[in-house]
């Protein structure tokens, strides 16, 4: 039986010189050694293969218990984490306050500067839903209103320009 491919001249030799060794066994010979093979094959897809897919399992499985009880943790702080940024909030100048929710809620404030007991703040195409959530956010939390507004409609659908005015109750 020939190869379908032609083999280079050196592997010819080769493949002669094994057939030729391996014919020169006795069958008992040839059934260990292909039971050899068999095990050296299994040994190295073991080794290879399956043992650093155990290791990478099981790095998965203590990842996933760890951000499992990361998560327990947190949901059980969480009345507590809110009051106490709520208070953290409510401590604060208006301008800190305004600052910090704004960038919570990934408002872009253009310009805010302090007069006296009034804090103006101009926005710029910002999307007018999280406006009117900011707004919300800053009375509930902080005791902050919107003394006065003025907010202009953009080209883009929800977008809005906002320049305000706002103080502490």
């Amino acid at each position: 039986m020939r190869p379908s491919v032609p083999l280079p001249p050196f592997a010819e030799g080769l493949v002669r010189d094994g057939r030729a060794w391996w014919e020169a066994r006795a069958l008992r010979e040839q059934v260990l050694l292909l039971c050899l093979a068999t095990i050296l094959v299994l040994a190295a897809a073991i080794g290879g293969f399956v043992k650093p897919l155990q290791a990478v399992r099981a790095e998965a499985r203590a990842d996933i218990r760890l951000y499992d009880s990361l998560a327990v943790r947190l949901r059980a702080a969480g009345p507590e984490l809110r009051t106490q940024s709520t208070r953290a909030a409510a401590s604060g100048t208006v301008q800190t306050i305004a600052s910090t929710t704004a960038g919570e809620l990934a408002l872009p404030i253009r310009q805010i500067e302090q007069r006296g007991a009034v804090t103006n703040v101009t926005l710029s195409a910002v999307d007018f839903t999280l406006l009117m959530r900011w707004f919300d956010r800053l009375d509930k939390e902080a005791g902050i209103t919107v003394t006065s507004a003025r907010i202009e409609r953009q080209t883009l659908p929800g977008v809005v320009n906002a320049r305000l005015s706002l103080v502490r109750r």
